[in-house]
C-alpha cells in the first residue's frame, strides 16, 4: 500500500507543476492586455481574500511593501480593487475587488476553464466519471474543500477555483494566479 501511495505521490508532483503552468499560460492570455501580471495576480488575491490587507497580499505574492502598496494603488484608482476601514481595527483598511475586478477574474477563469474543456472533451464518459471522482478524493486530501472558505465562490468574482467540484467549482487557493 505504502509503494502505491509513493508511485501516487511522485505522479501528482510530476503532474501538479504542468497542470499549474498550462493554468497560469491560459490565465495569462485571458487576461485584459491593459493588466500586467502582478495586477492580476492580486487581484485574484483578493478574490480569494476577500478584505485582506496589504500586508498579506504583499507576502503572498512575494512583493514588498512599497512594490504591492503602488500595484494595490493602481488598481483602486482603475476601480477593479476598493479599499474600507476594517470595522473592529480602525488602524487596519481592508481591500476587496470591486463587480468591475471580479468580472475580469470571471472572463479569464472562464477561459481558462474552456481549454481544460477541451483538452478533457476526447475522453469517454467513463473516463471523465473516474477522473472526476479521483479529483474529488485528491481535493480532500490535500484540504482544499470548500469547508475552508478558500474558495473563489465565497469571494467577489463568484464562480469557483479551478480544482473541481460538484459545479465545476472548488477550492484551490492559488489556481488561476498566474506567474507564481
Amino acid at each position: 500500500m505504502l509503494e502505491k501511495a509513493q508511485k501516487c505521490a511522485e505522479r501528482l508532483l510530476n503532474l501538479a507543476p504542468k497542470m499549474m503552468q498550462t493554468l497560469r499560460v491560459e490565465m495569462r492570455a485571458g487576461r485584459p492586455p491593459e493588466l500586467t501580471v502582478p495586477q492580476f495576480r492580486t487581484l485574484v488575491f483578493y478574490d480569494n481574500h476577500p478584505g485582506g490587507t496589504l500586508s498579506e497580499a504583499a507576502d503572498h505574492l512575494g512583493l514588498g511593501m512599497p512594490s504591492a502598496s503602488k500595484v494595490v494603488e493602481t488598481l483602486v484608482m482603475r476601480r477593479l480593487l476598493q479599499r474600507a476601514p476594517n470595522a473592529q481595527d480602525r488602524r487596519r483598511v481592508d481591500i476587496a475587488l470591486t463587480p468591475a475586478g471580479a468580472d475580469v477574474l470571471a472572463r479569464s477563469r472562464g477561459e481558462a476553464t474552456a481549454v481544460f474543456t477541451r483538452r478533457l472533451k476526447h475522453l469517454s464518459d467513463l473516463e471523465l466519471d473516474v477522473l472526476y471522482a479521483v479529483l474529488g478524493t485528491l481535493q480532500t486530501v490535500i484540504g482544499a474543500d470548500c469547508a475552508d472558505g478558500c474558495c473563489a465562490g465565497s469571494g467577489s468574482a463568484g464562480n469557483g477555483c479551478a480544482c473541481g467540484g460538484p459545479d465545476g467549482s472548488g477550492c484551490d487557493d492559488d489556481a488561476g494566479q498566474p506567474g507564481k
